[in-house]
């Protein structure tokens, strides 16, 4: 509300333009420095590539791999930190680590304060952005479902969802017993990703104050996302291999008149599948 009165005061006729040009034009000739004159497609990419710097330098190696096989999994993640920046930044670099796939569910990178509550119970995957400066952050954050996976991007770490969590060894069969097999599962590939991309970097996490600057002329830590991404690139290609295989295109005659002609249909054995695995 402040900025907006401040604002408010600005586009007032009686501001004295010389004042205002003064004031702002620092910042404006900064921030279009790297984007004036520039073709979209440039633009965009430039983006793309100062988000996943951000997002490599927030999270080691280990965690950052944590939140790829979550959201591979469709889980419901929140992304909470006090740099609104660094939740666009983030939800941006998550969409490239996911290509060839995409991302067809919920995705708010700044949630509003009125809107916090209600989303966060949203029945369906999602990645949300909570800003942790807002009065209400607090209180969700600490009370979130048990089924919503949190990655705080200002200490560095993802913690994964009660549900995930929850390990009933002593059931050997039932939710408890999948529960548990899952979560072993999700923690060992993102060790083992997160070795592969700690070791593709030379330093890949380098947020030990929330207000460092990143340059963003830094060539290295460009190609370190380059790099990050074209490993779950590669990872993304390998789940997938043997899918066209696994599906059978099926068409069924229509007796009557029909108005689309035969109606295909695409089946799925995942039996075959999983034995290809």
């Amino acid at each position: 509300q402040p900025l907006v009165d401040i604002l408010g005061n600005f586009s007032n006729s009686c501001v004295e333009e010389t004042c205002l040009q003064s004031i702002l034009e620092p910042y404006l000739s900064f921030t279009a420095a790297k984007w004036v004159d520039r073709p979209i497609r440039d633009q965009e990419l430039q983006f793309s590539e100062i988000s996943g710097t951000q997002l490599m330098q927030s999270l080691p190696a280990v965690p950052l791999a944590l939140l790829f096989v979550t959201i591979l999994l469709e889980q419901k993640v929140v992304l909470a930190s006090s740099r609104r920046g660094m939740l666009m930044a983030a939800s941006d670099a998550i969409m490239q680590l996911l290509k060839p796939l995409q991302w067809k569910h919920l995705l708010v990178p700044l949630v509003p304060e009125s809107m916090m509550n209600d989303l966060v119970h949203y029945p369906a995957p999602f990645i949300l952005g909570i800003p942790t400066d807002e009065k209400k952050s607090a209180e969700i954050l600490s009370s979130l479902p048990d089924d919503v996976t949190l990655v705080d991007l200002d200490v560095g770490r993802v913690m994964l969802a009660s549900e995930f969590v929850h390990d009933d060894s002593s059931a050997s069969d039932g939710p408890g017993a999948a529960a548990g097999a899952l979560r072993s599962q999700v923690l060992f590939l993102a060790e083992s990703l997160g070795g592969i991309v700690g070791g593709a970097v030379d330093d890949s996490w380098a947020s030990d104050s929330p207000l460092q600057i990143i340059p963003h002329d830094n060539n290295n830590k460009v190609d370190d996302f380059v790099s990050i991404r074209n490993i779950c690139h590669d990872f993304i290609l390998e789940l997938l291999s043997g899918v066209h295989s696994c599906c059978l295109w099926i068409e069924e005659k229509c007796v009557e008149e029909c108005t689309n002609g035969n109606e295909p249909a695409i089946v799925f054995d995942e039996k075959r599948f999983l034995s290809i695995k």
